[in-house]
């Protein structure tokens, strides 16, 4: 395909309507959840789109309290947002093209399905009703809630290529739930409320993992860029030089400039656009050129920062990288040049709410089925 017929292609594309959904599995993803998050809304509208990001693809977590509640309310946890682990001794530029130059040394495998594994946390705080914040339809739990916890879920996702066009998806979870909180009087008052069941990404606490599989909706999975889907089949034909891959980006950037799909308007700098669709690229099977070539873009790119060597809240060492004017951290593993996690913090930029996502990326790669792990 050539790389006009691969831009006409992608601008095209559109969100399919809500009814051609498989509607079980996308109740079940984990990003919509942000989308609730940065709404602070009790329920997501497919065709209602937040400001930064206008297309997303993963679940709703349930608790409506909770998550309303955590777009209103700073969150009484330990701080380890944007800007966390500042190291002046890490040069950016240098970082960045190592990586860029890790990534290209990687093997281009391709296998019959592309596999990830993805750990979220949600907190879960008391409702109290704000401005612009509504009353949820039920309380917490069925019951006042007067503790804060913090759930941890994970799960499998699957997008196997099948005969030409078709595609076959599946969900696995959630799995490893864990429940934290941060005092002993909130635990005590959990306790005192009967422990109730509390809030994960793909159920609750006492939920069962569920594997649901589906031959429809691929948008729920694609990429995004700005406003533009990445159909799944042209992921490995993106361009794979750093001069090819910014051409794009930038037509790109310069139609949402003039205003993009469900009202979306991209940010005056390049480089801030860039950055915050970055961690969907490096989550794609995307090809080694891509990744080392996004790589590159964000090195030459003057808003983009190294802030420091941090640890994830799996306890993996990484380099945190962030955009001026952006609440999002990039954690990258600096062996590899892989992504462990994405984080958003809005309350990290002044006069912004409180809240946020955070996702680490457990495991991907290629695997010869749908419902097979690569080795861990």
């Amino acid at each position: 395909m050539k790389q006009d017929e691969l831009d006409n292609l992608i601008v095209a594309l559109k969100p399919a309507a809500v009814a051609e959904l498989a509607e079980d599995a996308y109740a079940r993803r984990a990003d919509v959840a942000q989308v609730r998050a940065r709404a602070g809304a009790s329920a997501v509208n497919p065709r209602v789109v937040p400001a930064r990001r206008p297309v997303r693809r993963l679940a709703l977590a349930g608790g409506v309290a909770a998550v309303a509640a955590v777009a209103a309310l700073a969150v009484a946890m330990p701080s380890d947002g944007p800007g966390a682990g500042h190291d002046e001794t890490l040069d950016t530029r240098t970082f960045l093209l190592a990586s860029a130059k890790t990534a290209a040394e990687q093997p281009a495998t391709r296998g019959a399905c592309w596999y990830k594994r993805t750990r979220m946390w949600q907190d879960i705080m008391p409702f109290k009703p704000r401005p612009g914040v509504p009353t949820p339809a039920r309380k917490s739990m069925g019951r006042s809630q007067n503790f804060q916890a913090r759930t941890a879920s994970s799960v499998e996702d699957w997008a196997c290529a099948q005969s030409g066009t078709r595609m076959r998806f599946g969900t696995n979870g959630p799995l490893d739930i864990k429940v934290t909180f941060p005092t002993k009087k909130d635990e005590a008052a959990w306790k005192a409320a009967g422990s109730p069941p509390l809030d994960v990404n793909d159920g609750t606490t006492v939920s069962k993992p569920r594997m649901v599989t589906y031959a429809k909706g691929s948008h729920l999975v694609n990429p995004v860029i700005g406003s533009h889907e990445i159909e799944w089949k042209t992921i490995a034909k993106l361009p794979a030089t750093d001069g090819a891959l910014e051409s794009y980006l930038r037509r790109l950037w310069q139609q949402d400039r003039r205003g993009g799909a469900h009202g979306y308007t991209a940010p005056a700098d390049f480089g801030e656009y860039v950055f915050v669709s970055a961690w969907d690229l490096f989550m794609a099977p995307t090809t080694p050129g891509t990744r080392a070539a996004l790589y590159r873009i964000l090195a030459r790119t003057p808003s983009v920062r190294v802030t420091g060597q941090v640890e994830d809240r799996l306890g993996r060492p990484g380099v945190a990288v962030t955009a001026q004017g952006t609440s999002v951290r990039l954690v990258v593993d600096r062996k590899s040049a892989q992504l462990l996690d994405f984080e958003d913090r809005p309350s990290a930029l002044p006069g912004k709410p409180a809240g946020g996502e955070y996702l680490a990326f457990e495991s991907q790669g290629w695997v010869n089925k749908l419902g097979a792990a690569p080795a861990r």
